[in-house]
C-alpha cells in the first residue's frame, strides 16, 4: 500500500503536487522522527515554496486543531503522535472540516501511530490516498549512475556546474527553485538549501 521514498524522492513528490490542501504522511521509525521533521522543514519551504511550520501532536486535540488553523504557514508539518490512542485520532478525525485551510499537511508517523490512524480516522486517511510513504533513512535509492545522469541534465539544463551552484548556495544568490534544491540534495549539500 505505501511506497518507500528517500527524502529527495518526497520533496520532488511535494513540487510536483496540486495547490490546495493536499495532505501526505511518513511513516518513519520514532527515534529519526525529530531529525527528519528539521531536515524537512529546511528543504520544505524550497519545493513547496511556502512558509512552513511544524506542530507536536502531544497535547489535546483541541489546541493542535486551534494551532492549525491560527498558523501562519501554508505548509505544516504535524508530528509526535507516538502518544496517541484510538479516541484521539478519532477527535481528529471528527475536526477534519476545520483542517482544511492550508495548502498542504505532512504528518510524521511511527508505524504504530500509522496503524492507529488507519483503523480510527478514516477520513483523514481517506485524504491521505496513496499518499502515504515510508521513509528510508540513509537508504539512497538512486543508483550512482542515476545519480550521476540527473546531475548531469541538471548541468545542461541551468548551464552551470556543481562548484557554482555550491558557491550560489553559499553566497544566498541561488533561485527559490526546486530543481537547484535537488541539484544540492544529489551532491549532498543539503545543508545549504535554504541557508
Amino acid at each position: 500500500m505505501s511506497t518507500s521514498v528517500s527524502i529527495d524522492e518526497f520533496l520532488q513528490r511535494i513540487g510536483s503536487q496540486p495547490e490546495g490542501n493536499i495532505w501526505s504522511a511518513l511513516i518513519v521509525s520514532g527515534s529519526d522522527s525529530q531529525e527528519l521533521v528539521n531536515d524537512l522543514k529546511d528543504t520544505l519551504t524550497i519545493f513547496a515554496e511556502c512558509e512552513v511550520g511544524c506542530l507536536s501532536g502531544n497535547g489535546e486535540i483541541s489546541n493542535l486543531v486551534k494551532k492549525i488553523i491560527d498558523a501562519s504557514e501554508d505548509y505544516l508539518i504535524l508530528w509526535d503522535f507516538e502518544q496517541w490512542d484510538n479516541n484521539r485520532w478519532y477527535q481528529l478525525d471528527c475536526q477534519r472540516s476545520k483542517l482544511m485551510l492550508k495548502r498542504g499537511v505532512v504528518l510524521i508517523l511511527s508505524p504504530e501511530s500509522a496503524k492507529t490512524m488507519f483503523s480510527y480516522a478514516p477520513n483523514i486517511v481517506s485524504w491521505l490516498g496513496s499518499r502515504v510513504y515510508y521513509f528510508l533513512k540513509d537508504i539512497e535509492l538512486l543508483s550512482i549512475e542515476e545519480r550521476q545522469g540527473r546531475l548531469e541534465a541538471l548541468r545542461e539544463w541551468s548551464g552551470l556546474t556543481d562548484s557554482q551552484i555550491i558557491e550560489m548556495a553559499e553566497a544566498q544568490t541561488l533561485p527559490p527553485e526546486p530543481k537547484y534544491a535537488e541539484w544540492l540534495v544529489l551532491l549532498d549539500r543539503g545543508d545549504l538549501i535554504g541557508q
